[in-house]
């Protein structure tokens, strides 16, 4: 930047219309400035720049035909991955079609040669040598799909390991704006992708270039008979296109409503306490009855459509039979060398040919559910995910001080603000308590410590340092948080604890445990550390799933734990207990307790209301 000294230096890492977002050096803290003030301070030059499209138009983008965007694109690669396999796959298929041309001369040979001539042994040594012909072809057909199964296998894992992966790095926001069940619905299309791509597509992408072989043939045996041939293939292919736009809409009504279907389950199953208690099993029930009838009348009218279409097909290659065999005859009976055995063979040749073609019809209805389940996936894959350090860095020093300044924040553009030029500060080993009514905030500022949401303006500093500068898994290992429900798996009582920290051995769990007054409870279990817990950690009082929930916190060490609304569902005498946990806990990390109410016995450095803030203006947003 011209003749500026190096702390000069200023890494601008986003520039809107009169703002830009940077980090100037020997600095950790991003800050924004505006274009005037940035002109007055810096000559810049520029050293690299990457143009960043708005949102708006990189959406707008993505709905274009050229965008790079997921689709069957993606599988390009992964396929050349398998360059010997597929070499392997494509010698089993030429040798399929040597066989393919074999039998079809070889009969015109017994027809025209032996019949005639009655020669038996020319007769054994045709059928001996067909017969071997048919072993080859039954062993090159197994091995041939053999090959194709493995390949597709190893596709399917690559597929679906990147989707989940990508899946658990997608920001907050996604998963909130979207049912569960139309996620696991875009999930399961991951089944019908794999199935198509390593299923007919593959081999009949490999046969289709021998289809010019076998035409080649039949123009050498007869022009006439060969055009007869070609116009049904042409007409096949006219169906197709007439009936795959219709075809699309219904298989895309039945996915979408298929997708209700799944959300309908997901979301009543997983709160069935709630449906008992409030009865609502005759209404569910009636309601589910007309999904289901929407869903299969869906299903029921794309089947009837492709059903419609591969019967046309099947009438199309029976009047090519019919044609053939008409024309042919005709031929024969001109006595003008083309013989019967000649007709018979060209009638072969003719199946063999119009088989791929009809495959093919029936294929292209598949590939429109294939690209139905691509596009849908593609919502999943073309979303943005939180950066992610592939080797993430904590920092030694920094005793978990947090610091809000001017922090102003709302949902989205039709929502009104949250907050306003909100500052606040958390001391190192202090326990803040943040307090307010309903829909002040409360819980949506955990959610911006975390980085789940970016605010619209000001920052976020950890131990001076601005979290917009840290990566996804950068900032969140340096919390512990402790939510109102706490989430526990199907699994060990051990397992539930020991994946908050994946490399912490035994006594560490232990430890943990002391620390946050479970170990006792634990060693009374059945089987301690080692009993199976259902889903969400049914047989557990809530104040035990608590304390689990605050050693699975600790486990990772942090810098910062969080309790929000920890205490809500407890009742006052369990709430106190937890409350001398919490307070055995001060002094080894920061403790930010978010509630409503404060249990007896909390030993509150500072107490925060957030609707006595001048700085927050809580407006209609959920807590």
């Amino acid at each position: 930047m011209g003749d500026a000294a190096p702390a000069d230096l200023a890494l601008v890492v986003r520039a809107d219309s009169g703002r830009l977002l940077l980090f100037r050096a020997q600095s950790t803290a991003a800050e924004t400035v505006t274009l005037a003030d940035f002109a007055r301070d810096y000559d810049p030059v520029v050293l690299l720049l990457r143009h960043e499209q708005p949102a708006e138009a990189r959406e707008h983008d993505a709905l274009q035909p050229g965008a790079d965007r997921f689709g069957f694109r993606w599988f390009v690669p992964e396929l050349l991955r398998h360059k010997s396999v597929w070499r392997d796959v494509l010698l089993a298929s030429l040798a399929l079609q040597l066989v393919g041309l074999a039998t079809p001369l070889f009969t015109q040979v017994v027809i025209d040669k032996v019949v005639v001539h009655q020669t038996r042994s020319t007769l054994i040594a045709i059928a001996a040598g067909l017969g071997l012909f048919l072993l080859f072809s039954a062993f090159f057909i197994w091995l041939r799909q053999y090959l194709i199964l493995h390949a597709g296998n190893r596709i399917d894992a690559v597929l679906g390991s990147h989707v989940f992966r990508h899946l658990l790095r997608l920001h907050l926001r996604y998963f909130e704006q979207r049912p569960t069940g139309t996620l696991i619905a875009r999930l399961h299309g991951i089944e019908t992708v794999r199935q198509f791509i390593s299923g007919a597509a593959v081999t009949l992408f490999l046969d289709l270039p021998f289809l010019f072989v076998f035409l080649a043939v039949m123009f050498w045996y007869s022009w006439q008979l060969s055009l007869i041939a070609v116009a049904t293939v042409l007409l096949l292919v006219l169906l197709s296109i007439v009936i795959t736009p219709l075809l699309r809409e219904r298989l895309n009504e039945q996915f979408l409503k298929g997708a209700r279907n799944q959300a309908f389950l997901t979301e009543y199953v997983s709160g069935i306490e709630t449906v008992k208690s409030l009865q609502l099993e005759p209404q569910l029930e009636k309601r589910y009855d007309g999904l289901l009838a929407d869903y299969l009348h869906a299903g029921f009218r794309a089947r009837q459509l492709s059903n419609t279409t591969t019967t046309l097909a099947h009438a199309l290659e029976q009047a090519q039979t019919l044609a053939i065999l008409c024309a042919g005859a005709l031929l024969v009976m001109r006595n003008e060398g083309f013989t019967i055995g000649m007709l018979v063979a060209f009638q072969m040749f003719a199946s063999r040919m119009a088989q791929p073609m009809l495959r093919l019809a029936s294929l292209w209805q598949e590939f429109q559910q294939a690209d139905i389940a691509v596009r849908r996936l593609g919502d999943l894959m073309d979303a943005p995910a939180e950066p992610h350090a592939l080797v993430p860095t904590r920092a030694a020093d920094g005793a978990g001080e947090l610091t809000i300044r001017g922090l102003s924040f709302r949902y989205s553009s039709a929502h009104p603000y949250l907050f306003r030029d909100l500052s606040l500060k958390l001391g190192p080993g202090r326990l803040t308590v943040i307090t307010g009514p309903s829909g002040s905030g409360k819980s949506t500022i955990v959610k911006l410590l975390q980085g789940f949401y970016p605010p619209d303006d000001g920052r976020i500093e950890l131990d001076g340092r601005d979290i917009r500068g840290l990566s996804a898994n950068e900032l969140r290992q340096h919390y512990g948080v402790v939510p109102q429900e706490t989430v526990l798996f199907a699994n060990t009582v051990y397992e539930n604890l020991a994946m908050a920290s994946p490399h912490a051995d035994f006594e560490a769990v232990v430890a943990a445990c002391r620390m946050a007054g479970i170990h006792d409870v634990i060693e009374k279990l059945p089987q301690g550390y080692q009993t199976w817990l259902g889903e969400h950690g049914v047989g557990l009082s809530g104040g035990q799933r608590q304390r689990l929930a605050i050693a699975r916190a600790l486990l990772k060490r942090p810098k910062i734990l969080i309790f929000d609304e920890a205490t809500s569902g407890l009742d006052p005498a369990t709430a106190e207990q937890f409350a001398q946990t919490v307070n055995r806990l001060k002094g080894r990390v920061t403790i930010l307790f978010i509630a409503h109410h404060l249990p007896q016995g909390l030993q509150v450095d500072e107490v925060i209301a957030l609707d006595l803030l001048p700085q927050s203006a809580p407006a209609g947003a959920a807590a």
